[in-house]
């Protein structure tokens, strides 16, 4: 805990001007080194101690996964409560590709009430467990081009009405080789910060992560489960050196009033700055907001800061420690606080973004553009929520870019063209010195690919989706080394997609087997979601009621789910994925006969009705009820 008492002498501005400029800049470096060798060794050790001396106030982050129309508006509205910090949108798990009208006006609410809303991005696991893109590649590199493509349609349909931020969903919580995925993910999350500053991140893998994470995002969904799981579970010891608003905390099946008040309190303990509680379960406990009484509860026994309101003080100008042509690393002296200070808020000419790790008064600022002035501030976090105005702005000018540019790539070409995506190509570059590949479309950024993620030799290939068809698109992408120089650009490459025929969803059909049921269908336009409703019982009562079928099984994608309870309720089915392939978006699913059976209550299978269904990135579409026999 900083003393504040101390702060005055270290940051008396009065005595260092008396020795005039030169002497001021090596003083106050001398002062910062020895500073932050000292906060660097003791930080750690201090939080890892005991609890910390002070409870953080915490702010309710909300995955608030019901559409803000209809019966929803209300729920969005009540988001709209001091308290609130954040919440995410997810319309169709991503941005869908037209503009939502009451997505528009519910995140428009939010900022002017003080919410951030983060929209929902898919990362995949970025392949490693299967998953699969849109368009169906399991590849790191093909999930960092979509993730970055949906970030991307985040702010283009909903940049102007506030959108606060990305949630990156299915994140991996190991390292991996090398580092490889904690480094894709962090270029994803400066990737974001680059291409829309003021971007706040989230990265949720739900569970505990390796400490090779600790940098990426502003925040870390660490846990993520039912409160009895939560009562035995312990966040991992290296939490405990950071900022508790670099931590969120989900916990369902809370059931009672009790229960909550437990939950809060072991979630201040555990050092989440954000959290929500819920008594809804699963299949999805996040489609509702709990009852008033009890939202009320969460909201007072959250946000209590022990009557603390003073926002810090920032003392003095920050100081550049290390600047290269594309990064810089800014110190500056501690701030001083009636409570305890946990962190502080990084401004880029006069725009936040980024926060430190914890309290210790230095960051490293990255994606610099080469031999470019700065205007660099901060502004100090307490545990009880409080946050200073930004303190004096410091300049600092990176360093130029060498003098050796790299080639710009080779080979440009398409390697597939569809309705509404193509695949760019081009052969990999064997530059000792590569950092990546930008790709512009129609002369705006589209997406960056780093060098790790392409083999040397290799052909690198780009998957391009969310694209109108019938229509011309030019493309050209450049080589970038670790210097900030970009190549000339390869292209421009003018490719128009193919316009589509026929009916939306045809040859649907399927049979009965021995051991199992053969479902396909070929679907004609780009859907985000290929989904089968099946109605094993020919009962239009039973199940979820959907085209005229009452649905037993539902398989999305390649995910299998069976029915639970009324309206949109669905539990995961264990099993494989009934996924046999979807080329071409000819999908084919195999259902054991024996899941069938069971909702049969263990009779054999007959002919049942079925309903084929895509949506999002095209017109919604069902087909006619077909019998499979």
């Amino acid at each position: 805990m900083t003393d504040p008492s101390h702060i005055p002498q270290i940051g008396d501005t009065t005595m260092l001007h008396r020795h005039g400029r030169g002497r001021l800049h090596l003083r106050a470096a001398a002062v910062l080194t020895a500073l932050i060798g000292i906060l660097g060794a003791s930080t750690p050790a201090q939080a890892t101690g005991g609890p910390p001396a002070t409870a953080a106030a915490q702010q309710l982050a909300v995955p608030a996964y019901f559409y803000p129309g209809g019966d929803g508006a209300a729920l969005w509205q009540r988001l709209n409560t001091p308290g609130v910090g954040i919440a995410v949108a997810n319309p169709f798990s991503g941005p869908g590709k037209t503009r939502d009208p009451n997505y528009a006006a519910a995140i428009a609410a939010a900022k002017a009430a003080g919410v951030r809303v983060f929209g929902y991005v898919a990362t995949g696991y970025l392949g490693t467990t299967g998953r699969a893109t849109r368009l169906n590649e399991t590849t790191p590199a093909a999930w960092a081009a979509q993730v970055q493509q949906d970030v991307a349609t985040w702010y283009r349909l909903y940049g102007a009405d506030g959108l606060g931020g990305i949630f990156f969903d299915e994140v991996q919580n190991v390292c991996g080789p090398q580092d490889a995925y904690v480094k894709t993910y962090r270029e994803l999350d400066r990737h974001v910060r680059r291409a829309f500053p003021g971007a706040f991140t989230v990265v949720n893998p739900g569970i505990d992560t390796e400490p090779c994470y600790a940098d990426v995002g502003d925040v870390i969904l660490t846990f993520e489960g039912a409160y009895e799981t939560y009562l035995g579970w312990q966040p991992p010891s290296w939490h405990r050196a950071l900022d508790p608003r670099r931590f969120w905390h989900l916990v369902h099946a809370t059931d009672t009033t009790e229960q909550l008040a437990n939950a809060v309190a072991l979630s201040k303990q555990r050092q989440a700055g954000y959290l929500y509680v819920t008594p809804d379960v699963l299949a999805n406990p996040w489609d509702s907001l709990p009852p008033d009484a009890y939202w009320s509860a969460q909201l007072a026994a959250a946000s209590g800061n022990g009557g603390d309101t003073a926002a810090p003080r920032v003392y003095g100008t920050p100081l550049a420690v290390h600047t290269t042509s594309t990064e810089t690393t800014v110190g500056w002296l501690p701030a001083a606080d009636d409570g305890r200070v946990t962190g502080y808020d990084v401004y880029l000419d006069g725009v936040r973004v980024t926060g430190t790790l914890n309290a210790l008064p230095l960051v490293t600022l990255h994606g610099l553009d080469p031999a470019r002035s700065y205007r660099v501030a901060v502004a100090a976090r307490d545990a009880a929520g409080n946050v200073s105005a930004p303190g004096r702005a410091a300049t600092v000018t990176t360093k130029a870019a060498d003098a050796s540019v790299p080639a710009a790539p080779s080979g440009l070409r398409t390697a597939e063209i569809k309705v509404a995506s193509v695949r760019l190509a081009w052969d990999a570059s064997g530059a000792a010195d590569l950092a990546g590949y930008d790709v512009e479309v129609n002369g705006q950024p589209l997406l960056s690919l780093p060098s790790w993620l392409v083999t040397a030799g290799d052909t690198v290939g780009v998957p391009v989706s969310g694209l109108e068809p019938g229509t011309a698109y030019t493309f050209t992408a450049y080589t970038r080394d670790s210097s900030g120089n970009r190549s000339a650009a390869a292209g421009p490459l003018t490719v128009t997609t193919t316009v589509p025929s026929g009916d939306p969803i045809t040859d649907a059909g399927g049979v009965i087997g021995t051991d199992s049921v053969t479902y396909q269908a070929q679907f004609n336009l780009p859907f985000d979601f290929h989904h089968l409703f099946i109605d094993v019982d020919n009962d239009a009562a039973t199940g979820f009621a959907t085209a005229g079928i009452g649905a037993d099984l539902l398989i999305e994608n390649a995910w299998f789910y069976r029915h639970t309870g009324t309206g949109w309720s669905w539990a995961p089915v264990d099993g494989p994925s009934p996924l046999v392939s979807s080329d071409d978006d000819h999908y084919v699913w195999r259902v054991p006969a024996s899941v069938l059976s069971d909702v049969l209550g263990g009779a054999p299978v007959g002919p049942h009705r079925a309903v084929f269904h895509g949506s999002g990135s095209s017109p919604e579409t069902y087909t006619a009820v077909i019998t499979i026999s």
